[in-house]
């Protein structure tokens, strides 16, 4: 990885054929493997699409979609993207780390999800296994300050210093102050759950056997539940954490498709039977009677079975746990037998070397050619660059001898060579002059200009596919955060079908279910994926201009009406159009006038037909300002 850094930054260094670095440097360096990187930035970040599995959950897919479409907008991930776009080529991967933090909060919520990006060089995979999702365990090399740990932990290790230097960067000099190297390692344990170990040298931090499970404050004094500050019932300041398994219901609550869940229900022991409540008075239950259909022989004997009732208890909601690695990874191209897929900065590395190479043979050249003048021995005169200077000479041999010569060396055959390297390079990854925005003589109209960039964008599209499958992993995993820890309604934004902007929120009790046996569970069956045309949508004034194209073609429908303009400027207030919403409210507000007008001009009819002695009911006036506004303009505005 620091050779691949190396590569990335520029260095000066040449590899001999043995694979040694090379005594000399080159004087001149052209960053070959930058160059081709930097070509292949895509900052467009990937929309999320939610499918769900069940019509009835179709609704709650929406609103997955949008409370992801907002989470995309709090997290900084064009900042995120911009790292993994540079890290994923030059090592051939890169990863994100998703947790929840507790810390994150608002006035009115508790908690929220955080994505950190993880360098390769932080990350240690199992060995032999190539799939984070098929691993035991792997670690974390997390570099950190001690004043953090104090906070998170309450362990004071200001005493440490950094262990591992190279999971913070490569930079030479001094170790810093205050720097800690934390591990951090994740495995499965006993069920199946994930576990997390954390470190910081021979200094235990934390050792959580389930770390996604939802935890609560017991009192060590008198085992009552309490804030983890003071206990409000014996005034103790001692707490464990204890697995909470379950949640109880404190009133009834009405699920998303209706059904109401009572907040009690009869409790049952480890066998399934109910509990009787040992409490309660006993009930008496006549089973027998002295009439017909009585035992023989038990005729007029009273007969009863004393029964107890039902132990009941608050409802047991049991507690959603992900279930899943919080990291997620990003290949640039997948490669066999490896974590880690293909790096571009190792398939171009033979030529970025040649490159160094013969650049700094070029600059050599370049710089020690130039020119000399002779004179004869015996002429005091100095050559500056002086103009309109007088040269004595004595003869004519003497002038003869004063000339000038010019060394400098072709070098065309170099630069040759230097080109074929570049073009190697570029047809190693895939890139054209077209998709540099670069002049293309091999494309002489705008339609092969396209053709040409396309038909490159098509051999790098494997790279999009393994960014697209980072973040529809990504939006898993931030919705199954939110689903196991987001207690309180969490507000989202979106845009209806008009383009007018909505409201609404983003509940995990909608997700809970009761099955045929009335046991309740977790609503999880959701396909995640990323949005093909997210690329066009996020891109602002080529969605302009596609309204514009499409209301010149009466897709909005007649161009000229009211009720057209106001759904094509709605369209453009959805896409952040400046001055759009003023425009749309204008339009809204003539055509509410027109409405007033055309109902005021009816009732004037309609009172003008109901006096007596009007012959056919009709007022002439009214049918004189009726004739009047049917020639008016389309539009319904005078001239």
């Amino acid at each position: 990885m620091t050779r691949q850094e190396q590569l990335l930054r520029g260095t000066a260094d040449i590899t001999a054929p043995d694979g040694t670095t090379a005594a000399r440097q080159t004087s001149y360096k052209r960053n070959l493997v930058q160059e081709i990187i930097e070509t292949e930035v895509d900052s467009n970040i990937p929309q999320p699409k939610v499918t769900a599995l069940y019509r009835e959950d179709e609704d709650l897919a929406r609103i997955i979609e949008d409370m992801l479409r907002n989470e995309l907008d709090r997290l900084p991930m064009e900042v995120i993207n911009d790292l993994q776009e540079r890290v994923t080529p030059t090592h051939g991967a890169d990863f994100l780390w998703v947790d929840w933090d507790q810390t994150v909060c608002t006035h009115t919520t508790l908690g929220d999800s955080t994505v950190r990006e993880i360098h390769p060089r932080q990350f240690v995979p199992q060995a032999g296994v190539y799939d984070i999702d098929e691993m035991e365990h792997f670690c974390l090399k997390i570099p950190r300050t001690w004043q953090y740990i104090l906070r998170r932990y309450g362990v004071d290790v200001r005493e440490e210093d950094e262990e591992d230097r190279e999971a913070r960067s490569e930079v030479d000099g001094a170790l810093p102050d205050g720097i800690v190297t934390q591990y951090l390692v994740f495995y499965r344990n006993r069920r199946g759950g994930i576990g997390r170990y954390s470190f910081v040298r021979d200094t235990e931090l934390e050792d959580l056997e389930d770390c996604q499970a939802r935890r609560k404050k017991i009192c060590t004094r008198c085992g009552a539940e309490g804030n983890g500050v003071k206990c409000m019932h014996c005034d103790g300041t001692e707490f464990r954490d204890e697995v909470q398994a379950y949640e109880e219901l404190t009133e009834d609550l009405t699920l998303f498709d209706g059904t109401v869940l009572s907040a009690w229900e009869e409790e049952t022991d480890e066998y399934g039977l109910p509990v009787p409540d040992e409490t309660a008075p006993p009930e008496i239950l006549d089973v027998l009677s002295s009439g017909a259909g009585s035992l023989p022989g038990m005729e007029g004997l009273p007969a009863a079975v004393v029964a107890r009732p039902v132990r009941r208890r608050p409802r047991r909601i049991p507690c959603y746990t992900p279930g899943m690695y919080p990291i997620v990874m990003r290949k640039n191209v997948s490669m066999a037998g490896q974590l880690l897929g293909g790096s571009d900065a190792d398939a171009i590395a033979g030529q970025q070397n040649e490159m160094s190479k013969v650049s700094g043979k070029l600059s050599t050249k370049v710089m020690s050619g130039g020119s000399f003048t002779t004179k004869p021995e015996d002429l005091k005169f100095e050559f500056t660059d002086q103009d309109g200077r007088v040269l004595s000479v004595k003869s004519p041999q003497q002038l003869d001898m004063i000339r000038t010569y010019n060394t400098q060396v072709d070098i065309s055959a170099d630069l040759r060579y230097r080109a074929e390297i570049y073009e190697e390079a570029r047809n190693m990854i895939g890139i054209t002059d077209s998709f540099q925005g670069r002049k293309d003589s091999t494309a002489t109209s705008a339609v092969a200009k396209q053709f040409s960039a396309a038909q490159a964008a098509g051999r790098l599209e494997s790279k999009r596919i393994m960014k697209n499958d980072l973040y529809q992993r990504l939006f898993e995993r931030l919705f199954k955060w939110k689903l196991a820890y987001a207690d309180e309604p969490r507000p989202i934004v979106t845009y209806n079908a008009q383009g007018q902007r909505e409201y609404r929120t983003f509940n995990r009790w909608d997700f809970l279910r009761v099955d045929a046996d009335g046991q309740p569970y977790w609503n999880d069956n959701f396909l995640f994926s990323c949005d093909t045309s997210a690329p066009l949508a996020s891109n602002r004034e080529q969605m302009w201009q596609e309204m514009r194209s499409q209301r010149s073609e009466r897709a909005f429908g007649d161009p000229t009406s009211l009720d057209s303009l106001i759904l094509y400027w709605s369209m453009m207030e959805q896409l952040h159009y400046p001055m759009a919403g003023t425009i749309k409210a204008e339009l809204q507000r003539q055509k509410q006038a027109q409405e007033e007008a055309a109902a005021q001009q009816a009732g004037m009819a309609q009172a003008g037909a109901a006096q007596p002695g009007s012959g056919t009911g009709e007022d002439p006036a009214v049918l004189q300002a009726a004739m009047d506004t049917s020639a008016l303009p389309e539009g319904g505005m005078p001239l």
